[in-house]
């Protein structure tokens, strides 16, 4: 092989390993690139997924503390007016007194202390549901959906098809949800129907939820606004479940999922 041969060879082998070179090259910078826009993906999602988690935590926090007031408020102009009534009653009891201006006031102070017994019980009541105490979940449902039909305001359509039992830990947030979603339908809604079912998917318990309403907006949905959506996901934080919103011609579909 001659000199020229050599020198083309030479050269061919040079531009040969500055291609392979290159692409070595451009390969590790892109595989570097890469690393860094998922790294910065990863970040910016849980940097989104921690705002929402301290959003719901704040939803939770903010929702125990209006119902703190309104309890507040409820034993402040109920119960505390009653007691302050009793108490002046009380203060014109005197062995002076007339036996039939005793008796009287002695009725007045019976009924109110009838209605302040009634006021905290009321009270007592919306914090955790007598029945659900005693009951348990399932018949405080069916209680909650005759009260409703009862009003004469809208039709509930309530199925147990649950296999399982339900944790006793769970409960109240499972009525709550269901309570919040029942509740956002007759203020929002405008629905004459509501279908509710509660069954078991492998170890999971499922709740079905559907009215006839208006429907909710991909807007509202995007924000999470409206149906006390916050309100539902900081309590599903807490019970390991998930809610999704089923799309339909009309009206609202939710299928929620605990596991």
């Amino acid at each position: 092989m001659g000199d020229p041969e050599k020198a083309i060879t030479f050269k061919i082998i040079i531009i040969g390993m500055l291609i392979i070179f290159s692409l070595a090259l451009s390969v590790i910078v892109f595989f570097i690139i890469y690393q860094k826009r998922l790294l910065a993906q990863q970040k910016k999602h849980q940097k989104l997924e921690s705002d929402y988690q301290k959003e719901l935590l704040k939803t939770s926090i903010s929702s125990q503390e209006e119902e703190r007031t309104r309890i507040a408020k409820e034993l402040h102009d109920d119960v505390g007016a009653m007691l302050t009534t009793t108490k002046l009653y009380f203060g014109q009891i005197s062995p002076q007194l007339p036996a039939e201006e005793l008796e009287e006031i002695t009725v007045k102070m019976s009924g109110f202390f009838d209605d302040m017994i009634q006021s905290v019980r009321s009270i007592s009541q919306d914090l955790r549901p007598v029945i659900l105490e005693k009951l348990g979940l399932i018949e405080a449902i069916h209680s909650l959906v005759q009260t409703i039909q009862d009003s004469g305001k809208i039709k509930v359509i309530f199925k147990n098809n649950t296999t399982q039992p339900i944790s006793k830990s769970k409960e109240l947030n499972l009525y709550r949800i269901i309570q919040e979603l029942i509740t956002n339908t007759l203020k929002h809604a405008q629905a004459s129907v509501i279908h509710l079912e509660l069954k078991n998917e492998n170890n999971s318990l499922v709740i079905l939820y559907e009215d006839n309403g208006k429907g909710l907006s991909k807007e509202n949905l995007i924000l999470k606004k409206g149906l006390g959506l916050k309100n539902i996901e900081s309590r599903l934080s807490i019970l390991s479940g998930n809610i999704y919103f089923i799309e339909g011609n009309s009206g609202m579909k939710v299928k929620i999922v605990i596991k």
